[in-house]
């Protein structure tokens, strides 16, 4: 039975052609793994812009806030702590509402008697069921022991701007890292497609080539 890889051999693709068609399940070409046959092999990789945008934007937050003065720091950091104590008052609502469902269904799976010994296991499945749930879900004890900090304007500032330094840092890291593993597939798809080329390619006896129809194939496939 063909794969999605031999099937085309029936129809009568060269060597050249299947090479570059098989190279899509390895490292370099395995994003495209998936990808119609017909699609093809780009000459270059190139990084997600993921990275290069958040970069962007992180400069832009700390060019902000070297230009903030303590004074507008202070009205930012009380505008956030008033948010979060909001946030986690209506969180701690919520939950102590779902804890006391929880309960109030554990009390009755408690006093239920299972009609047949065969059913205990049942019970014991809907115990834990519900045990795990308030263990989970219970998040009124943390936020009760954990409050939000007001933090003054200069405190404010301090954490930001050490949190923007490490966002920066992180980003231009793994940006730099993927612009590596790019050059890295680009130069074995490559090197995969010189190796398909014959020695005339290019030169003044390539016309003349029997081979020239193939290296135009893996040409083509940039």
């Amino acid at each position: 039975m063909p794969t999605g890889y031999t099937d085309a051999i029936s129809k009568g693709i060269s060597f050249e052609e299947f090479v570059i068609n098989c190279a899509r399940a390895f490292g370099a070409c395995v994003t495209m793994r998936d990808d119609p046959m017909d699609k093809p092999i780009p000459e270059k990789f190139e990084p997600s812009d993921y990275h290069k945008k958040a970069l962007v934007q992180e400069r832009r937050n700390l060019s902000k806030l070297n230009k903030m003065t303590e004074q507008q720091a202070d009205s930012v950091a009380k505008h956030e702590y008033d948010t979060e104590r909001k946030r986690i008052a209506d969180s701690i609502t919520k939950n102590n509402d779902l804890m006391e469902k929880y309960n109030n269904m554990l009390q009755q799976v408690n006093a239920w008697m299972p009609p047949t010994p065969e059913h205990f296991e049942l019970k014991k499945f809907m115990v834990d069921q519900i045990t795990q749930s308030i263990d989970f879900d219970g998040m009124g004890k943390y936020y009760n022991e954990h409050p939000p900090k007001l933090l003054t304007g200069k405190e404010w500032l301090a954490t930001r701007k050490a949190d923007t330094l490490r966002s920066i840092d992180y980003h231009t890291r793994e940006y730099a890292k993927e612009v590596e593993v790019c050059e890295g597939r680009s130069a074995w798809v490559r090197a995969l497609r010189d190796s398909l080329l014959c020695d005339k390619f290019g030169t003044d006896e390539c016309d003349k080539c029997t081979k020239r129809f193939r290296c135009f194939t893996v040409v083509n496939y940039k």
